[in-house]
């Protein structure tokens, strides 16, 4: 989602009234005109008025709220298009009073699909508007898959994309055979049976072991009752795995509390904060996020704005969330309006108390950790960019590096790429795609001129940061296309070229290419360049080549109108699945006259012949 498809509309502090009173994103903006927070909130006047009310127990909140001059809001269609918003305009402006999660991660979740008889599980990495339950987020992505593979090896849940549109296929795929899947799509699980087993799934997630080893313990006698001794011996090892699981998760709390204990650590501008989840009186998993935050944030501040602004919309509360600190009084306002009933406590007895203090030592763990991190990842690249100044005799450090590639194949949907990285790491706000659009046949070094004048002269009117750096994925005439347009703009900029084949190094003025060690860091840091501006434009080049092959070639299709050919997008993952099946099979079930999927296939099975020809993958 990008912003610009959004209208900012802005009013004074003065005027709060005028302020919408429903769902959006808002800016808090300061005199100067610097955004120094954002927000989003189902009521938008409401919420704002909570912000300059400045009544909070936190000085920092208190201290925002005077220097808020105008408000800025975006209006959305919901509260889950507002939280993607949110979520990229916070990593856009990285306002002074938002905290935001350290090198802008995404957690991955378990997903539970809500839609047709035999809905998929997967791994999903952001919390949408897309219906179903979603649990986690896991902060280690492992855990999650392990998660999920185990689920889907003892409840045997669908994990692929295909439409039930499509059901039944003539054959089942390898899920089946690896014994992680029922194969609803060949008529082998009953909607009600599979049904069962999804909600036995999600009770196994939110901690109620006791039902789901019930319930296998009942089925292998069955099973074994039955003679089926197979089946029982599946069903034996699933809760044997089950009660393995179980073992790990030790009981914590003496009754079968749902809480969720929060803490944090903090230093300067770093937090690590600690989420130990407790279900059913035993301890099931600990999330730990770093966050970054304004310079000596009081941790107060730093728990309010964290519970309210990322674990009420990424996690599923439990009953009870047992902290330690003055939390906010809008917070269990804020609880009830996300339709959550839990309640926010201070410890109750001496096991809440040990479970939070247990929450603090992880957490100054994690913090300390992340500290010695910084500090070797620091001293890293403080060396390389020393090697990089001298190997290439810059007369300066080069801080913020562009990768330049382009993409074509025989002048077709020609693109180029520019891909940022600064101190080391990506600048993903400064990558950019650009159409090519002066040459019509494949000519890389043209391509590449046009690609780097369109960059530098939008630069330019912007007037942004020029790079430091600029590595061109190639040889000597990708350098000399570049050489050009830095003289036609007359900008000091330091230029590279590096060519894949012998991964040599082509500088400006040098007869002889430089090569270095393959165990080199300097080369590896221009390689991870490298190989990142071309994924980034081989993905962009695919995406647009396979947009124009489909829609052109269902353009041509005799009886297939825009309503049909939505069907068939959405029908099958590739156009190409089409040839799988015959065409009285697909008109049955989509309601397309068998003529029109005739004509279809035979397209495809041209297109498909002349990429195999050209060499290019189908």
């Amino acid at each position: 989602m990008n912003q610009k498809n959004f209208v900012r509309s802005e009013i004074t502090r003065n005027f709060l009234h005028d302020l919408p009173t429903s769902c959006g994103v808002y800016f808090l903006i300061n005199q100067e005109h610097h955004i120094i927070y954002i927000g989003k909130a189902v009521n938008i006047q409401n919420r704002v008025r909570n912000h300059l009310q400045g009544d909070s127990s936190s000085p920092l909140k208190r201290d925002m709220a005077e220097k808020i001059c105008t408000i800025q809001f975006i209006l959305t269609r919901d509260e889950a298009e507002a939280l993607l918003l949110e979520e990229e305009l916070i990593k856009t402006y990285q306002p002074q009073y938002n905290i935001r999660m350290k090198d802008d991660k995404s957690y991955p979740y378990i997903h539970f699909d809500a839609r047709g008889d035999f809905p998929s599980v997967k791994i999903a990495r952001r919390k949408t508007a897309q219906s179903g339950y979603f649990y986690g987020p896991y902060t280690n992505s492992k855990k999650a898959r392990d998660g999920l593979k185990i689920l889907r090896q003892i409840f045997l849940l669908r994990g692929c994309s295909i439409s039930e549109s499509r059901f039944p296929l003539t054959r089942p795929c390898l899920d089946y055979e690896l014994k992680l899947c029922c194969a609803p799509c060949v008529g082998k699980c009953h909607s009600s049976d599979y049904q069962d087993k999804l909600k036995k799934a999600q009770s196994f997630l939110e901690g109620d072991y006791l039902e789901v080893t019930s319930w296998l313990e009942e089925e292998m006698w069955k099973a074994a009752q039955l003679q089926d001794y197979e089946k029982a011996a599946q069903f034996r090892d699933h809760l044997n795995c089950l009660l393995n699981i179980i073992g790990r998760y030790r009981l914590v709390l003496p009754d079968n509390s749902d809480i969720d204990f929060i803490e944090l650590e903090s230093e300067s501008n770093l937090a690590n904060l600690v989420v130990v989840k407790v279900r059913k009186g035993r301890l099931i998993g600990i999330e730990n996020f770093h966050v970054q935050s304004e310079e000596n944030a009081d941790r107060d501040y730093i728990l309010n704005e964290f519970i309210e602004n990322f674990y009420l919309d990424h996690f599923n509360p439990p009953t009870q969330i047992c902290v330690q600190f003055n939390f906010n009084h809008n917070l269990p306002k804020r609880i009830k309006e996300k339709g959550y009933s839990s309640s926010i406590d201070f410890p109750r007895n001496n096991s809440e108390l040990d479970l939070l203090h247990f929450a603090r030592e992880n957490a100054q763990k994690n913090l300390q950790l992340e500290k010695i991190k910084a500090i070797h990842q620091n001293l890293d690249h403080q060396q390389l960019m020393n090697e990089l100044k001298t190997l290439l005799s810059l007369s300066s450090f080069p801080r913020l590096i562009e990768g330049v590639d382009i993409s074509t194949f025989q002048g077709d949907e020609s693109v180029g790429a520019i891909v940022a990285f600064f101190d080391g790491f990506p600048l993903k706000k400064r990558y950019r795609k650009y159409i090519i659009r002066e040459s019509d046949h494949p000519d890389d070094f043209a391509m590449i001129e046009e690609t780097l004048t369109r960059h530098f002269k939008k630069l330019i009117q912007n007037q942004a940061e020029l790079p430091n750096l600029l590595v061109i994925d190639g040889g000597i005439g990708q350098l000399n296309s570049a050489l050009k347009v830095l003289q036609k703009f007359s900008l000091p900029i330091s230029v590279l070229a590096l060519a894949k084949e012998n991964e040599e190094i082509y500088l400006p003025g040098k007869n002889v290419a430089l090569r270095l060690p393959p165990e080199n860091p300097s080369l590896q840091f221009l390689q991870r360049i490298r190989n990142e501006v071309h994924r980034f434009v081989i993905t962009f080049h695919r995406v647009r080549r396979n947009k124009k092959m489909f829609h052109s070639l269902l353009d041509d299709i005799p009886g297939i109108g825009p309503q049909r050919k939505n069907i068939l997008l959405s029908a099958f993952n590739s156009l190409t699945d089409i040839l799988d099946y015959s065409p009285q099979e697909i008109s049955r079930q989509l309601k397309i006259p068998p003529q029109s999927i005739i004509e279809i296939q035979k397209k495809l099975a041209q297109e498909k012949l002349s990429l195999k020809k050209k060499g290019m993958p189908s």
